[in-house]
């Protein structure tokens, strides 16, 4: 191919998202365009000044490498050249392999790519095949590594550890590498939630800007790196974290990395967020499209401290509050080391026939008969040391020879590389919905990270294969149950959010999201979390925490998908009243919530208020939630609904729940497409139904 600007082009279209590519004289693969409305880009440069299509260590040295390899024979260096291109056809779209060798060492790359021009989302992975007669070292094999063109380019990230996940940043990129990426390996998303957007020129707001939202589908450690060059022109390399997790690839054997997503927009960040939301719903999460019950939880109720007569009384509080479905946490399990607290029984899934005399049998029927579903806590990738389990099998965890073994919460993990631990693991779930066959819902837990990294089922000079095979059997177990029992809805918990990835919900239905339930927090972690997920997986509990007013969390709690997690036998008459009312409120709404459009319509971040919208498709119905939080002065404008016709009109119905009356009702107004904020002194909610017309 000529080196011009007439070099024939490799087109990948996804709807508005749009990546161009061209082969230079010299058979090295470039990048013309990417992003929003790109797939009609043609070279206006000789194409061996467009940047390289994925970087290789060795072949831009100045440059962030997407590939690095040690090949069969020591070198160091990876230099691609294009080999050939083949398309394929899938449900909704295309998939377009890109296949490049090296120059001189025996090695294949495949740039892969997947496309779902519904949704506006591009997916694409590497695949690293070994055609040496000897091994290789793959250090770094990113996913994903597009350039983009700007002036002013910015990334958003979110973090924040235990409690404080999705804790947002939006920073100008400067000169240099600014890297953000995940740890721990079996809560990975407390620390990192694997999702980043790249806007080009400023700051972009929900409704204007250029953005690429790029997520990482993958239950362990991610990576983003953000590489920017000279005058603003950034890439993104995104991809499975590498460092401590390199991969050994033997003769004829093929590597293949996590997938990632991008869904790109020249609207701003909202039309993105509703895109991804939407190929979540559909194509991702089990049941994604399906209503989510309300939920009573008996975490925050009573702890460890599990009693029959006190079991059967929140049931019958859950069932006249208007709960569907009633979970039994922690607590319910252990023999020889009953679980009063969570330093013994991690591990020993059978019941506590102290606590309770006849098992779960009894609570389980009650809960059915007054209506309600009944779900279970379990957290089978773990073991405390002071357990029947570990005692008879101490060589089951991830651990290394001669090393101490720090305890985390007071527990170990698992090593699921071991076939005896996959099948003890999957038979604890069997095991539970064998003996109690009318649980239909499971909340799965993980409440530890990975130290000293060993696993006994790989080789001396493979043990940094446990970061990503570890993550895979996991994943294996799960597509198990799933198939096994698919009528058990699953929540994935992990120390709170930590596995809020899009990879794993392929087997769950929802997600816990922050062991944080202080409303006021919550505003800002579920506003962070709706850049990737939709609220029908983010669950939203109303709780004690932070002693704010149940009206307003029971306003935030409906936001997403709603529940209870307080004592409800302690509830005075005007509590139950608010927290009834929003139940009922809830079921009228939620098909809105779940499954509505999300706009976000005023940042909490860094501000005293905040504001999200769930639309109806059609746009003839919508729900706004508001919410003032401590501080604010009342004094900010009312705020525009942008989704509404200027030439239709509208009714609004206060749905908010609390008293009808008084200063602090959370009352509104709709004035044309202007929203007026809730009064009283804060934190203060209200939640409008907004309907067109006839």
């Amino acid at each position: 191919m000529a080196d011009d600007t007439t070099a024939p082009r490799i087109v990948i279209e996804a709807g508005q998202t749009g990546l161009v590519l061209a082969v230079g004289d010299d058979g090295r693969l470039h990048q013309v365009a990417f992003g929003p409305g790109m797939a009609d880009r043609r070279p206006v440069l000789p194409v061996v000044l467009y940047p390289l299509a994925y970087p290789t260590f060795g072949e831009e040295p100045l440059r962030e490498p997407a590939l690095r390899v040690t090949q069969a024979h020591g070198e160091l260096s990876t230099r691609l050249r294009f080999e050939g291109l083949s398309t394929d056809a899938h449900a909704a779209g295309q998939v377009v392999r890109v296949n490049m060798v090296e120059r001189v060492a025996p090695l294949s790359v495949s740039l892969c790519f997947r496309t779902w021009p519904a949704y506006h989302l591009l997916e694409q992975w590497i695949e690293v095949t070994n055609d040496a007669d000897a091994e290789i070292t793959l250090h770094r094999a990113a996913a994903t590594a597009p350039a983009f063109a700007g002036t002013a380019p910015h990334l958003t990230h979110w973090g924040g550890g235990w409690a404080g996940e999705w804790t947002e940043t939006t920073e100008l990129l400067t000169a240099g590498t600014k890297t953000v990426a995940s740890a721990g390996g079996t809560r990975p998303s407390l620390y990192r939630p694997p999702v980043v957007v790249v806007a080009t020129d400023g700051p972009a707001t929900e409704t204007s800007g250029e953005v690429g939202v790029c997520s990482v589908e993958w239950g362990g450690d991610i990576r983003f790196d953000a590489e920017t060059f000279l005058h603003g022109h950034v890439r993104l390399i995104a991809g499975h974290q590498g460092r401590g997790a390199e991969r050994v690839l033997a003769p004829g054997e093929r590597f293949v990395s996590p997938v990632a997503r991008w869904v790109c927009s020249d609207a701003g960040i909202g039309p993105a967020s509703r895109a991804l939301h939407r190929f979540a719903r559909e194509q991702v999460i089990r049941d994604g499209t399906e209503i989510r019950a309300t939920v009573a939880n008996t975490w925050e109720a009573i702890f460890f401290a599990l009693d029959p007569a006190v079991l059967s009384t929140q049931v019958d509080r859950a069932a006249d509050l208007g709960a569907e479905l009633f979970l039994l946490d922690d607590g319910w399990f252990g023999t020889a080391y009953p679980r009063n607290d969570d330093t013994t029984g991690l591990g020993d899934w059978e019941v506590d026939r102290v606590k309770l005399p006849d098992g779960l049998g009894p609570i389980i029927d009650h809960t059915i008969e007054r209506g309600l579903r009944f779900g279970l806590w379990v957290e089978p990738e773990m073991v405390n040391p002071k357990s029947a389990l570990y005692e008879a099998h101490p060589d089951w965890v991830i651990s290394e020879p001669g090393r101490e073994r720090r305890q985390e919460r007071n527990q170990l993990v698992l090593d699921v590389l071991q076939p005896e631990v996959r099948t003890f693991v999957v038979g604890v779930i069997d095991k539970v919905l064998q003996d109690h066959p009318r649980i239909s819902y499971l909340k799965w837990d993980a409440n530890r990270d990975i130290t000293e990294p060993g696993s006994t089922s790989l080789a001396p000079h493979r043990q940094s294969h446990l970061a990503m095979d570890r993550v895979l059997a996991t994943w294996d177990l799960m597509a198990e149950v799933a198939r096994k029992h698919p009528t058990v809805e699953l929540m994935l918990c992990a120390s709170g959010g930590g596995r809020s990835d899009l990879g794993t919900l392929r087997w769950f239905h929802e997600v816990w999201t922050s062991d944080n339930t202080d409303p006021v927090d919550r505003v800002r972690i579920q506003w962070g979390a709706s850049h990737l997920l939709p609220a029908s997986v983010l669950a939203a509990h109303v709780t004690r925490w932070g002693n704010r007013p149940l009206a307003f969390g029971c306003a935030v709690a409906m936001s997403g998908r709603f529940g209870f997690d307080l004592d409800l036998t302690a509830l005075t008459a005007e509590e139950w009243e608010t927290c009834r009312s929003a139940a009922v409120t809830y079921a009228d709404l939620r098909d809105l919530v779940q499954q509505g459009d999300l706009h976000r319509l005023v940042s909490p971040i860094g501000t005293t208020r905040g504001a999200v919208a769930y639309v109806s498709p059609d746009g003839e119905r919508a729900v706004v939630f508001a919410f003032r939080l401590p501080g604010d002065d009342g004094t900010t404008p009312a705020f525009a609904l942008p989704w509404l016709d200027g030439g239709k009109a509208y009714d609004a119905r206060d749905r908010t729940p609390g008293p009808t009356d008084g200063p602090a009702a959370g009352k509104v107004a709709l004035v044309g497409q202007i929203l007026v904020w809730p009064v009283g002194e804060p934190p203060v909610a209200s939640v409008v139904e907004i309907t067109r017309r006839r």
